[in-house]
This record gives structure tokens, sequence and C-alpha cells, in this order.
């Protein structure tokens, strides 16, 4: 029984099947719930922002001074540190958090400035050195012009703005803007008008342009980007400008790059974005990198992991009608694993860009029959399971989840190391060598989130903090050389900092906690009619936590969830989505509810993007983990990387020793992903090193 056990149990007993929707279900206008131990429902949904206001005129651009002629001739603005600035009016702007976000996931180096509040100058853009502070400018919108009192007013001057286009002009730095309009304020972005207006959930579908592929070419060039939620300026490009379409939409311009008259390029967007939206996940990134000639601290892949908790064990199995059974409950047979190893071969093969993907197991060895034989049993019952896992053992990555699934959150040391090693001896006898540095306890316990009352099972677990783990637990998990536990990404206390970075344990600093996605997809049923009538009794008008206006169909509910779990593989997390034993059930003609999920999340990817869905062992994910947070601490102490365009080099330079990501770099260790090239560059403390820099020009 899983933590979303506990959750689910007041609403199990007297349920009933309810009723299908049929068609696409409406969006709710409230936000999602967020219960601990359950899966998100749905991504958060903000306010659309207003369109700009109209204004006329422009702002003319200062030509550069004499001694700034002759420093861009002698090669003196040549350099400029890997860092970006984001320039917004206000903390009510909605384009600061749309680039946060962005930044943040790739875990670039930028500063935020509001200009509402802040002046700009030359210091704030030039180092007493000479360095140019920054290698991309970013927008959030092109007009700089906010709201106060009823009035509109301009964030930055004149003044400001020349001083802006002159650094991007001098250093060679290029713009990028979230959101702009036609007209000539503050400067012509070559489009006119060919209408305006709002758009709500319906989608408005995008084509990327010949020059738009190139620009955003981690994406397919077939893509249809489905536009919601946005206020959109249709435009057209403006004869004899200097202007080519990046989005189209039919015969409207909605992305445009341009070259100014004093040979600044921008890029630009005709529509609003926010930070929860999809349109904003496929372009932002796409934005950042071309601004920055794709040379920043950090990088972005993605990638599709996913756990399958309990195998040989018994799950609770949950009925249509509502009802739960315990006794037998659910066992995997021998033909479920077949079909299993079957299904994830065909998913290879229906999805040549996760041709790597392979689930991992997460196993209780208690039920392990030692003598079992090593022959595969397509049409084997519950007892035939061992031998077929054997039999497919090299076709599936393992993990250990401890040997009978008990919950560890105040057991003893004995009981805690005998529950690791013993599940570890059981699965290394049938040869499944699962990695001794990671563990999976069950229901993620001994990790401070349980419920107070040992006998409710019932009531909502309490998160307590790491502080509140079983210090029995970590000490026999370090003595057995654990080095990761598993968490929970819907328990506040498991969730990093940082995107994709381990937690480090407060109680014990040799473990680290990476936290798992959980999905909707219910612990304990095996076909659709089972799940429809769980997710239901759960998120319809009258379920637990109601949250869809209507009741959800099966198609309904799987888009839905693989439409959550896009949003994660979008982001750039390489964390693990957790599933239980009675979804991978051949419920009929080998499907699985498992494998539903996997094949609609591989369809909403490749639709999408052009690089490959990456899939990674657990030694692998964990490990990136640790490079993830170094990376992050350096970024904490002031790591500095400095372009040099008539070197072609990239000299980093670190107060602290540590390692550091580096994409648009090629050294020691350097990988590729699409056209994109990355870098984990080690830096001692105070010696800077220096790699070839690879821009995307």
């Amino acid at each position: 029984m899983s933590l979303v056990a506990a959750a689910v149990a007041a609403v199990l007993l007297g349920a009933s099947a309810p009723a299908a929707a049929a068609g696409p279900p409406a969006r709710p206008a409230g936000q999602p719930p967020q219960v601990p131990g359950l899966a998100q429902v749905a991504r958060p949904s903000v306010a659309r922002p207003a369109p700009l206001p109209r204004r006329t005129g422009s702002v003319k651009v200062a030509p550069p001074a004499g001694a700034a002629r002759s420093a861009a001739a002698a090669g003196l603005n040549d350099q400029v540190a890997l860092r970006a600035l984001v320039i917004g009016t206000d903390e009510n702007d909605f384009g600061v958090a749309t680039w946060k976000t962005t930044l943040d996931r790739v875990g670039a180096a930028y500063d935020v400035l509001l200009d509402a509040t802040t002046p700009l100058t030359t210091s704030t853009l030039v180092r007493p050195d000479g360095v140019g502070r920054y290698n991309a400018i970013l927008l959030t919108n092109s007009m700089q012009v906010y709201e106060s009192n009823g009035s509109y007013l301009s964030g930055l001057d004149s003044a400001e703005w020349n001083i802006l286009w002159a650094y991007e002009r001098n250093f060679g730095v290029r713009q990028a803007a979230l959101y702009t309009s036609y007209g000539t304020w503050p400067e012509n972005y070559c489009l006119t008008s060919t209408g305006e207006g709002g758009v709500g959930n319906t989608p408005l579908n995008l084509s990327l342009t010949a020059a738009g592929a190139g620009v955003f070419d981690y994406l397919k060039g077939s893509i249809q980007i489905p536009l919601v939620q946005s206020y959109v300026y249709r435009t057209a490009i403006t004869p004899g400008c200097a202007a080519e379409a990046t989005l189209t939409e039919g015969a409207d311009v909605l992305g445009v790059r341009t070259t100014s008259t004093d040979g600044r390029e921008r890029l630009a967007l005709t529509f609003t974005s926010n930070q929860y939206l999809i349109h904003s996940d496929l372009l932002v990134y796409g934005l950042l990198r071309w601004a920055s000639k794709g040379m920043f601290l950090g990088e972005q892949r993605h990638h599709l992991n996913v756990d399958v908790d309990d195998w040989f064990n018994t799950s609770d199995h949950y009925y249509p009608d509502g009802h739960v059974e315990y006794v037998p409950g659910f066992q995997v047979s021998g033909h479920d694993a077949v079909n299993l190893d079957n299904r994830q071969t065909a998913l290879r093969a229906a999805h040549p860009q996760a041709a790597g993907f392979t689930l991992n197991l997460a196993y209780n060895g208690a039920d392990i029959d030692p003598f079992a034989g090593s022959e595969c049993s397509p049409d084997g019952g519950i007892t035939t399971l061992t031998a077929t896992s054997k039999c497919l053992k090299a076709n599936f990555r393992w993990v250990n989840h401890t040997l009978n699934h008990p919950e560890l959150n105040h057991s003893s040391y004995a009981t805690s190391y005998a529950e690791i090693n013993d599940n570890r001896t059981a699965g290394n006898t049938i040869g499944l060598n699962a990695p001794d540095g990671v563990l999976k306890t069950p229901e993620y316990s001994g990790l401070g989130v349980y419920n107070p009352n040992p006998d409710d099972d019932t009531g909502t677990p309490v998160d307590h903090g790491l502080a509140g783990s079983n210090p029995e637990l970590l000490r026999a998990a370090k003595d057995l050389g654990v080095g990761y536990l598993h968490g929970n990404m819907s328990f506040a206390s498991h969730v990093p900092a940082h995107l994709n970075a381990a937690k480090v344990h407060p109680l014990e600093p040799s473990i680290s906690v990476v936290p798992d996605w959980p999905t909707n997809i219910a612990y304990f049923v095996t076909t659709p009619a089972e799940e429809t009538a769980f997710y239901n009794s759960f998120y319809g008008p009258n379920g637990k936590f109601p949250y869809w206006p209507q009741d959800l169909t099966y198609a309904q509910i799987i888009d839905y969830e693989a439409g959550v779990a896009l949003g994660h593989v979008a982001s750039g997390a390489i964390y693990s989505h957790t599933f239980h034993i009675g979804n991978v059930f051949d419920y009929g003609s080998g499907r699985t509810l498992l494998t539903d999920w996997i094949d609609a999340v591989m369809t909403k990817y490749e639709a999408f993007y052009s690089v490959p869905l990456l899939n990674q062992d657990w030694p692998a994910l964990a490990a990136y983990t640790t490079t993830r947070s170094a990376h992050f601490a350096q970024l904490g102490v002031g790591v500095d990387a400095v372009y040099d365009r008539s070197a072609g080099t990239v000299t980093v330079s670190s107060p602290a020793a540590g390692t550091v990501q580096l994409s648009g770099a090629q050294g020691a260790g350097s990988s590729t992903y699409g056209t994109d090239v990355t870098t984990p560059l080690a830096v001692a403390a105070g010696t800077p090193v220096t790699v070839t820099a690879v821009p995307h020009l």
C-alpha cells in the first residue's frame, strides 16, 4: 500500500463508477489541488497579460562617439561575460517570471533590472576593466512601458535606450523580447498590424518559417505550436525592412528576427507568454539560446525516466465500483512481464527519438523464488514471475525497494539494515544486481513524511521535513554504501532548491535525496475502467478534491496526465515518474495503463521536438543531480565565464573549487545534444580555465 493509499482510503467505500464524459474537457478556472502524496493534476494558471499601449514616435538612435568607434575597431569590446540581463518594468511584469523560469531551469547566470525603479547606466552594462557584463539582453517587452495610477510610463528614457543600444552595438550582443507589437516605439521592428486580440483555451497553431526552424532547431520543422491564453498581435513584415518572420499563423507573422538601422540583432514574439504554458516551454529557451549565441552557464536537455514499484510484491486492487480487494490483491504474472518487455520494445520502435528507453523496476525480494529456473513464460501465471524476471533481467533496470516493503519511519537500525541488505542479496541471487548506491524506501518512508498517528491509515500524511527522518534508517543506509534515496516531488521538504539538483540530507550529508514525480495513474488500478473510476472519485465534480467540471473519460485522463508529464520533460527535468505493478497488467491486446501513458507522453514529445528523449539508469541519473548541485553551488559563489570573440575562447574562473556546466564551449568531457555542446568544467579556486568557444551564430 503506497502513500497515496492513505489519501484515497477515506473516499473508497461506497464509491461508484462515474459516467464518462465525451470530447475534450473544459479547463477549470481555479487552481489545481496540491495534496502531499498526490500528483499534479494540471499546471497552474495565471491571468493573461494585457495588450501593450499604443505609442507613436520613436527614440532617436544616437551615433557612436569617436572613442566608442575607435574602441570597437581595435577589438577592445570583444570580451563579454556569459550572463544574461533581464530587463522588465516592475514585479508585476509577466515577462520577469517567464524569463527567470527558463534561466533557472537551465542553470544560467543572470541579473534582473526593473527599470521602473532602477536606472540603467553604462556601469550597469560594462565592468571597470572594460569587459561587458552581459552576453544576452532579454526584454520582457520591447516597449518597457508600465501602468501607474491610470497612466502609462516609460521604464527607460531616451538616454537609457541609447546606452543599451550602444552596448549591444559595440559589444555585438543580441537582444530578445518576449513580447512586441507593431509600431515604431521605441524603435521599429518592421511590423505592421493585420489584427489583434485574445486567445483562450482553443489553441492558435503556430508554424516555424525556414528562419524560425534555424533559430529553434531543437523543435520539429513541421511543429504546430499550440498558443493559448495569450494576447496576440497579428502582423506583416514591412516591405523593404531588414526583417524576416520566424513564426507564422497562416499569412500572419507572430515572430520576427530583425536588424536595426545601426546593425543590432533582435528577435521578438508578438504574443504574451507565461511560465506555465507549453508554448513558453517550447520557445523561451530558443530565445535565450539565440540571444546568447548558445553560450551560457548550464544546459537544457530532455529526459523521460520511469519507475515501476513493488516488483515481486502483492498490491491492493481497486475495482470500478469503488471497493478495494486486499487479499489476494494483484500480482504480476509471467505473461505480464513478457508483455511489458514486448511493449517496451514496441515503444522504442514506434518512437525512435526514445530508442534507448528502459524501465526501472523497483523490487521487493521477499517473494522471489530462489529455486526458480530462468525461462520466460509468455502465458505464465503469477508463479512464473521469478523465472520470467530472470529470463528478462537484462532488459530492465533494477532498483532496491527493500525486502518486505515495510514503513521505515520509525524502524530500528537492525530492521532497516536487514531490509536493505537482504533485498540486495535476494536480487543478486537471481542476477538482478541493482546498484548498491541507490535505495527507494517503501512509500518514501523514513524521510520525514508520515502521519503522526501510526494507527491512522486514512489521513493525509504530514511533512515533518527531512529533519524528521528516521536517523536509524539513514545510519543503516550509509553503512551499506547508499548515497541516494528516492524522494517525492509532492512533498515540499523533498524538493531541491534547483531543478535537477539533489537535496543533501541535513542529518546525513553523505546521502542525497533525489525526488520522483508521482502520477495520477493510481497504484492499485489495472484497467481503464478502474483508473477512470478512481480518478473521477478524486478530481471529478463530486470527487474528494474536485477540479474538473465534469467526469473525464480514460482517453482524456491519459491525455491530461501525459500533458502534465510533458511539462516536466519540456522543463528539462531528469527526475523519474513513479508507477506500480498494477499498472503493468495486460488489460487487453497487450495494452497496459503504464505503456498507454508512456506512449502518449512520447507521442506528444515527438510532435514538438527534434532532439532525442534521453533515458538514464539510476546511477547516471543520481550522478547528474550531483553535477547539477555542484553547478548551482558555483553560481552561488560567483563563478565567472568570459567569452573572447577575437580569441574564440571562454575563460572560467571561480573563488572556489568545483564543477560548472558550460554550454557553447568545447572541452574535456564535452557532449552534444542536437546542435548544443556542453562541457562539465572542473575549476580550481582562483585558477582560470580556458576552453574553445562554440557559438551559435
